[in-house]
């Protein structure tokens, strides 16, 4: 059975999508819960690899350099960001489907095409 929540995402188990196309999927949930979660306003301090939907392509990644620091909600980052780290915990893994919309659009970025799902 599909539930949808104040936010207008469907929840499926552990994977939401929105009506503007970002799907959040929970892979790993801190077991302890910490009670810190990021939330618009937090600094929050992430490891991450950007992919591209369409055939995996990876255009960036921290894996190879520090964490990324930035504060949340700030648009310091893409929309997609923004929105997708929003309610994490400190241990939890996500994985972000990204519509262009909420990523980099009509401009594109480096080894980033226009217009595409990351």
């Amino acid at each position: 059975m599909k539930k949808t929540v104040d936010n207008g995402a469907a929840v499926n188990g552990r994977v939401r999508k929105f009506s503007n196309g970002l799907v959040i999927e929970d892979l790993v949930m801190n077991p302890e819960r910490v009670s810190i979660l990021a939330t618009p306003g937090s600094t929050v301090l992430i490891s991450y690899v950007g992919q591209l939907k369409s055939n995996g392509l990876v255009f960036d990644s921290s894996f190879s350099k520090p964490p990324f620091l930035f504060k949340l909600g700030a648009g310091e980052v893409i929309k997609g960001w923004d929105i997708g780290i929003n309610g994490m915990r400190i241990g939890d893994k996500r994985r972000l489907t990204i519509p262009p919309s909420l990523a980099y659009g009509s401009k594109g970025r480096e080894n980033v095409p226009l217009g595409v799902y990351i």
